[in-house]
């Protein structure tokens, strides 16, 4: 029977959830861009669609397409671009607060957003206090 000390314990402890992390900010880097591309072609559609209108009207058609994309901006390209920014943080192992802030966050956006997102985000919180255990012993050595 071999036996673990608590050093090594930890240490496969905060493997285990550096794993988890940086798989997070991967799939949040990869998500985040594929939610921009599509919040730039559905803004592009929105424009086509608008000046393709029959009913185009000089004053208004401009202005609700504005407000349109305004909205999309805000709604979808930013959440998105937060999503490739914590992602770029998580792949680099951040400090255990910062990467409990970016993973409640991405908690945030993966409800509205994208589930894989925040089913990772979920089993990246059961595991940050070995996170933060592991990275204190890790950062010293």
């Amino acid at each position: 029977m071999v036996e673990h000390s608590e050093h090594n314990y930890v240490k496969m402890l905060y493997d285990r959830s550096t794993g988890a992390l940086k798989l997070h900010g991967i799939l949040a880097i990869v998500f985040g861009g594929l939610g921009t591309l599509g919040a730039v072609l559905f803004t592009l559609l929105v424009a086509l669609g608008t000046f393709s209108d029959e009913s185009y009207d000089t004053y208004n058609s401009p202005l609700g397409l504005a407000l349109v994309s305004a909205m999309i901006f805000v709604f979808w390209t930013l959440p998105h671009i937060f999503m490739i920014a914590a992602g770029s943080y998580l792949v680099r192992e951040p400090a255990p607060k910062l990467a409990k802030t970016l993973v409640i966050i991405n908690l945030v956006i993966g409800v509205f957003y994208n589930l894989i997102i925040l089913v990772i985000a979920i089993v990246n919180l059961t595991q940050i206090s070995d996170y933060e255990r592991g990275y204190h012993v890790h950062k010293r050595k």
